[in-house]
């Protein structure tokens, strides 16, 4: 079963908008993922009916008109809970309500009738100790092996976590010697906060050494990135919330910038979603809100495709961590930091939104006053 470029969560599970049309026949991607943590916290009904009738959830989704040939990837969803644990939960605005063992976690997996399953994992935070380090990537390991006796490891897409060589190359020689073909790199939002150019070298490094293998990243902390990761480090895929949270904010997409809606021209767009909105619908029905995200998606599926004529060499000689990089990264971000205006940050709480309001301002100010007074001071955007 084929994956795509991109991969969006679909919250099919708990939102019955997904399990209808147009969104049902899902012509955007070859590939979506939910989590198992969605089972678990949803009180939809026709969820409980499928779990009832022995049928699996894809089966499910295959009777309301799902293509059979679209593949399931199973996360775990407990990227929220271990953040909670790692004592990060409240920096990125996450607020938790469950947590879930591996017996749940693989219960739902077993219920999902899913293509792909993602391996239980740690969060490695780049400041810990190397003693609680150890203590994470061992219970990963072990989650791997319980994993393995219910989920053959074509299946399986295994996480890795860690900041340096040693520990990167620890746990892709474990996966591998298990026989895992499939590789994503998890921890990325927490590190994009605390060192980009350390994510940076980590992206660089982890490419590299699944170089013969599907790598997948989870995180997207601006939609500015997406190009960067898939078409520059060149990793295979990344899965993203990002879409339903621009949507919601009522953010309309040109090329990677959520724009207000006020400025689409949806004429000039020939989407399923633009076909169906115009300037005079009310922005906070559901309608508009559905072909909104139709545009938002479709997109992002475009530009997940679209490569530059010249990819970087992804030699192993220029892959090391601790080597001299081109800082990319941040160049991209400082781009997206401009075209979204801080709207496609998937983590923002409202106190980082204001304060960022806060400080845009008061930049402002200053070169309003710079400029008026002819000073030469550069004022950095």
């Amino acid at each position: 079963m084929k994956l795509s470029r991109l991969i969006p969560k679909n919250h099919f599970c708990s939102i019955e908008l997904f399990r209808a049309e147009p969104l049902i026949s899902w012509p955007y991607t070859d590939a979506i993922l939910f989590t198992a943590y969605d089972i678990y916290r949803s009180n939809d009904f026709w969820l409980d009916r499928i779990v009832s009738s022995g049928l699996t959830l894809k089966d499910g989704l295959i009777d309301l008109g799902f293509p059979k040939n679209k593949a399931l990837v199973a996360d775990t969803g407990v990227f929220e809970v271990e953040a909670r644990k790692a004592g990060i939960a409240k920096e990125l605005g996450i607020q938790v309500d469950i947590e879930l063992s591996n017996s749940q976690i693989f219960e739902a997996y077993e219920l999902s009738g899913a293509d792909y399953f993602v391996a239980p994992d740690e969060i490695v935070l780049p400041d810990e100790k190397i003693e609680i380090i150890h203590r994470k990537i061992k219970i990963i390991k072990q989650n791997l092996i319980d994993l393995l006796e219910i989920i053959h490891p074509s299946k399986i897409i295994a996480v890795i976590q860690g900041h340096t060589e040693s520990i990167i190359d620890d746990l892709f020689d474990f996966y591998r010697s298990q026989g895992i073909t499939h590789f994503a790199m998890g921890g990325i939002i927490p590190l994009y906060h605390h060192n980009k150019t350390t994510l940076e070298k980590v992206l660089y490094y982890v490419r590299k050494i699944t170089r013969d293998f599907w790598l997948h990243v989870f995180g997207l902390p601006h939609m500015g990135l997406l190009h960067y990761y898939l078409h520059e480090i060149e990793i295979d895929s990344v899965d993203t919330s990002a879409l339903l949270y621009i949507t919601a904010r009522r953010r309309y997409l040109l090329g990677s910038r959520p724009e207000p809606v006020r400025k689409a021209v949806f004429e000039e767009c020939d989407c399923d979603g633009c076909q169906h909105l115009s300037p005079d619908m009310s922005t906070t029905s559901s309608e508009f809100f559905l072909n909104l995200y139709i545009h938002n998606l479709r997109t992002a599926a475009i530009l997940s495709e679209i490569k530059e004529k010249t990819i970087r060499d992804r030699s192993p000689a220029k892959r090391n961590i601790g080597e001299n990089e081109s800082r990319s990264i941040q160049k991209a971000e400082r781009i997206a930091d401009k075209q979204s205006q801080g709207v496609g940050i998937s983590w923002m709480t409202a106190d980082v939104a204001y304060e960022q309001r806060k400080e845009k301002v008061t930049k402002q100010t200053s070169r309003k006053d710079s400029l008026h007074s002819k000073s030469t001071k550069d004022i950095e955007d």
